[in-house]
């Protein structure tokens, strides 16, 4: 029985670029204090605003207790602030600090550089097709889990 060539696998090659991308921002984030793993999570709080860490978590695809050991790790960088959601005073919500948006328009720079490098040569609307395509992965998955 023949098994299945990783090679033909949508979900290896996203692997493999994934570990291609987050090594080139690795090296293209020296010297900000940012790690990739932070440029993920500020990345949705600075697009979306202050959000709750169960929704950050989720965005990021990580464990809940990874999730807060990250937080932590941003917090303590003085890159985020816990601060009592005005709905729920219950809820902590994570805001980026002010040092968090001015790195970030550095980052930006870094982000924009690194995805025109890695786009040259591929028509836009090819990276809009991938892009619904690896969207409608993720629905296909999450519906069956």
């Amino acid at each position: 029985m023949k098994g299945i060539d990783p090679n033909e696998s949508l979900g290896f090659q996203c692997n493999l670029t994934v570990k291609f991308f987050v090594g080139s921002l690795e090296e293209r984030l020296k010297g900000t204090g940012v790690s990739p793993s932070q440029h993920r999570a500020l990345a949705h709080l600075i697009a979306l605003g202050p959000l709750p860490l169960t929704d950050l978590v989720k965005r990021l695809g990580i464990a809940t207790p990874t999730g807060v050991r990250l937080v932590d790790r941003m917090e303590r960088d003085g890159w985020v602030t816990r601060e009592p959601d005005p709905e729920d005073s219950r809820r902590k919500m994570l805001v980026p600090t002010e040092k968090a948006h001015e790195v970030w328009e550095t980052i930006s720079v870094v982000s924009k550089e690194m995805l025109t490098q890695a786009y040259r040569g591929i028509p836009p609307e090819e990276i809009e097709k991938a892009i619904e395509v690896l969207e409608r992965v993720r629905e296909n998955l999450a519906d069956f889990s």
